[in-house]
């Protein structure tokens, strides 16, 4: 059996009564698995949130769907909702506990909320980090193993890692 690590855009606490959402994408738009995501004006599925907009609510896109050559509401795609524990990527470092928001140079990955920030901005609250790292021996058997910490380690975050969020305001 071998190891793995866990990706961006896995609901990480399963909430048995909390389902998740289909919701039509966009024209000409490809929603990548791990994204956060918004509605836009025409209820469609959106990635692009560098302009961070306010008072809406935020997604995770849980897998990739490709409506590049489609209409909207041709395709659509599972995401998680408020509520979820998810993983999605960070843009550089965030400390556990702090309040995130979308990244302003990154589409769909997020930063940690500033005090500068708007707080019907936030997308949710960072929890911990995807720790476990895998080792792959050089020769044969070329066995697998663990050469990190524990999965979701409450540790500061730094740019690329998948972490672990509460989708919404908590």
């Amino acid at each position: 059996m071998a190891f793995g690590t866990t990706g961006a855009g896995t609901i990480t606490k399963e909430q048995t009564l909390l389902s998740i959402r289909r919701i039509s994408i966009k024209a000409s738009t490809t929603i990548t698995k791990g994204e956060v995501c918004e509605i836009d004006s025409a209820g469609d599925l959106i990635t692009g949130l560098q302009a961070r907009t306010r008072e809406v609510p935020h997604y995770v896109a849980l897998e990739t769907v490709d409506n590049s050559s489609g209409a909207a509401g041709d395709l659509f795609c599972p995401v998680a909702i408020p509520g979820h524990y998810v993983t999605v990527i960070a843009d550089g470092v965030i400390e556990p506990g702090e309040r995130v928001i979308a990244s302003g140079s990154t589409d769909g990955q997020v930063v940690a909320y500033t005090a500068g920030d708007e707080y019907d901005e936030v997308i949710g609250t960072y929890y911990g980090k995807e720790g476990g790292s895998i080792s792959k021996a050089g020769t044969t058997p070329y066995a697998e193993t663990f050469t990190d910490d524990a999965d979701f380690d409450p540790v500061p975050s730094a740019d690329g890692d998948v972490i672990e969020i509460l989708l919404g305001v908590a």
